[in-house]
């Protein structure tokens, strides 16, 4: 009888290890641009030159590439798939509809990749890959 509630506990301690990381936990940080790939070739010359994206643990988001961006984000575990909302309009006018990215994001230790899911341009066909520069909030040397 000990010998069971002993294999059942060790069984359920396995488990708690094998458990994934929610999204969330993983993507809390500043993330800087590595590379950009178009399948495997990587595509971009100077892709580390200032590009880099910041998540905080509020739901908020700040992106600096070609222009800076500024917005909430929410994330469907269930399927990988982040939602970026940008505060800038779409439009001309404030009333203009904000503009909500879909992106496929995926971890592997300390870099993320990310893809859009929307195939309307050729660029949305890069994979898009960040390292982590820090955990949760924090300055980027901009």
């Amino acid at each position: 009888m000990i010998l069971v509630g002993i294999f059942t506990a060790t069984l359920r301690a396995q488990d708690a290890k094998n458990t994934p990381d929610k999204i969330i936990e993983s993507i809390v940080g500043t993330w800087k641009i590595q590379k950009i790939l178009s399948g495997n070739k990587e595509v971009a010359n100077n892709a580390t030159s200032g590009q880099w994206i910041e998540f905080k643990s509020d739901g908020k988001y700040v992106n600096q590439s070609t222009s800076l961006d500024s917005g909430s984000y929410r994330l469907d575990e269930n399927r990988s798939i982040l939602y970026l909302e940008s505060s800038v309009h779409a439009g001309p006018s404030k009333n203009s509809q904000k503009e909500i990215e879909e992106w496929s994001v995926a971890f592997q230790e300390d870099t993320m990749t990310l893809q859009r899911q929307s195939m309307k341009q050729h660029a949305d066909k890069m994979k898009y890959v960040y390292i982590r520069l820090a955990d949760g909030s924090s300055a980027v040397n901009r």
